[in-house]
């Protein structure tokens, strides 16, 4: 018997006819009191309602032949089936429960739920597929306007998304991150305020380096909740939430580990700082992992470290300072797999803003040229400025955004931007600084100019996808962080991507329009902090192309706090 989908009856592969409406409806009533005599009073109530035939006992008896007749079509040479028999003061249905997909579902669930109480996983997650491909549709499918079928289809449909989520929870623990997301996404879509099944989403996508895509879910999934049933994230979600920001949710067995800065004194013991661990699906080279290069060293430079002096092995040519002005990139394995899985989603459309904070010198712009580097080697367009460079006018830093899209895309950015050209007469056209008329209707009405740019941009973004890249953000203007914060609000309506790095917010500022940036929902910062032992004795390596002593490399470290900045100062005065 098959109830999941349109109740079916078979007998091997034969299907019986089960006749009309209300003779399935009979059936559909004694399976769920599968073995168990229903009183005809109740069955009458359930079939008819309020609206009774003339005479109701005999109309129901009249039900039962023609159902045993149904039954009986596929009996064998024993006789006509008895499956439905009469038992005072009812009737019942006599089968074993393992044929019934519905019984055979939650007996396959029951036991799963014990393989998990023992870390059985890989058993669970063999019973728990079993039990999901019974499932054909909608339990009572053609029967859900009885109200006994209707409840009881809602209550297997909660059972069968328990059974998804437990599936989830042992394909997490075989990190199996990948079938996790494909079987939790449409069902998200379906129940976005079921919480636990977001959790373990969250789960599976920070572990696949997505953590933008799992963090704007929290947020659809509490605006949701807080929409429909006007209450905020229960405490287990939020807690996930909390681990992801910090990096410290657990990837399987092992541990991610935080990359906030601790530096110099701040290190306990001189103790190395652990890197997070990439997540998989990332191809990224770790650099920490490189073989040493071995051999002599053709020259040698003393550094002295608190009255500590430590040989560290150089190249031949002793270039002086300006040899050390550029270090190779290494390390940020795991800031590579989240930026990079993030400007994936972003370009695919689902657009939004990530920030990479951190001290000065910690890394940042390396990191975001790292970044836009694998964006343009996979095809796609990147438009970089440096705010840094804007000394113009108001909205400087997007003028030159701007120009850079015109003279890319030039037929395009002219039919997008036409109607806007009067407005943005002081953007779209090289003027000179103090040409004051020009700059008039940017002082009058900066909303519209705000809203013209991004218009402009979402427009282009949706003929073709790019990545918008700025650099130094701390130093732009109130006009141009106002912009980009309205950006922000659009970004989910093409496929645009927003990267910006910037230096820590400061502590003592009160509420400025990069704070108000930076802190909104809608902005995955990541703060980046300063690399572990061994990606700076990486860094020395690949630079000098050489071995690096362990006691250097450990008081480079703890000397630079891991900065890239701080070590090539130091290798600089070496």
């Amino acid at each position: 018997m098959r109830v999941f989908g349109t109740m079916t009856a078979l007998n091997g592969a034969q299907e019986l006819s089960l006749g009309p409406p209300r003779h399935r409806a009979l059936l559909g009533l004694l399976m769920l009191r599968l073995n168990q005599v229903v009183p005809a009073p109740q069955l009458i109530e359930e079939l008819w309602g309020d609206r009774p035939p003339r005479r109701p006992t005999a109309s129901l008896h009249t039900y039962v032949s023609h159902l045993r007749r149904a039954l009986s079509s596929g009996a064998g040479p024993d006789g006509p089936s008895t499956l439905v028999r009469h038992q005072a003061p009812g009737y019942l249905l006599s089968l074993d429960p393992d044929q019934v997909d519905a019984y055979r579902f939650e007996s396959l669930l029951l036991q799963a739920r014990r393989d998990l109480a023992a870390r059985d996983h890989r058993t669970a997650q063999d019973r728990l597929g079993t039990a999901l491909k019974l499932w054909r549709g909608t339990a009572y499918l053609d029967l859900v306007d009885y109200a006994p079928m209707a409840e009881e289809s809602a209550r297997l449909e909660q059972a069968r998304l328990t059974a998804v989520e437990l599936h989830a929870e042992a394909s997490l623990a075989l990190g199996e991150n990948d079938a996790v997301v494909a079987r939790l996404h449409p069902e998200a879509q379906r129940y976005p305020t079921r919480e636990c099944l977001i959790a373990y989403l969250m789960t599976a996508l920070y572990r696949l380096g997505r953590q933008a895509d799992a963090l704007r879910l929290f947020e659809r999934t509490r605006a949701q909740l807080a929409e429909e049933l006007g209450v905020d994230a229960g405490a287990d979600l939020q807690r996930i939430h909390a681990a992801i920001l910090r990096q410290e949710l657990p990837f399987g067995d092992r541990s991610a580990t935080r990359t906030d800065v601790i530096t110099g004194e701040d290190r306990t013991a001189g103790a190395p700082a652990a890197q997070p661990e990439a997540p998989a699906g990332r191809d990224h080279e770790d650099p920490t992992a490189r073989d040493a290069r071995t051999g002599p060293a053709p020259h040698v430079a003393f550094l002295d470290t608190a009255g500590v002096t430590y040989g560290i092995a150089l190249p031949r040519d002793p270039g002086g300072p300006d040899r050390v002005t550029s270090l190779p990139f290494v390390g940020r394995t795991y800031e590579l797999a989240v930026l990079g899985a993030w400007a994936d989603a972003a370009l695919s459309g689902e657009g939004g803003l990530v920030a990479v904070t951190g001290q000065s010198g910690i890394g940042k712009t390396e990191l975001t040229v790292e970044v836009t580097r694998g964006v343009r080697e996979a095809g796609r367009e990147v438009i970089s400025v440096s705010c840094s460079d804007q000394d113009g006018p108001a909205y400087g830093v997007w003028a030159r955004i701007l120009q850079e899209l015109s003279r890319a895309r030039p037929e395009a950015f002219r039919t997008v931007s036409a109607r806007y050209s009067r407005l943005l007469s002081g953007l779209l056209s090289d003027v000179p600084e103090d040409t004051a008329e020009d700059l008039q209707p940017l002082l009058r009405a900066p909303f519209l100019i705000e809203d013209a740019v991004c218009a402009i941009l979402v427009s282009l973004a949706r003929q073709k996808p790019f990545l918008l890249v700025l650099d130094d953000l701390q130093t732009a203007g109130h006009p141009s962080l106002s912009l980009l914060y309205l950006l922000t609000c659009r970004l989910p309506e093409a496929p645009l991507g927003v990267l910006v790095a910037s230096a820590d917010p400061d502590p003592a500022s009160d509420g400025t329009a990069l704070d108000h940036l930076l802190g909104s929902a809608r902005t995955l910062t990541l703060r980046l902090g300063g690399l572990s032992e061994q990606a700076v004795a990486a860094l020395v390596a690949r630079h000098i192309d050489a071995e690096v002593d362990a006691e250097a490399a450990l008081a480079l470290h703890k000397h630079s706090g891991g900065s890239p900045d701080a070590l090539r100062r130091l290798l600089s005065v070496a």
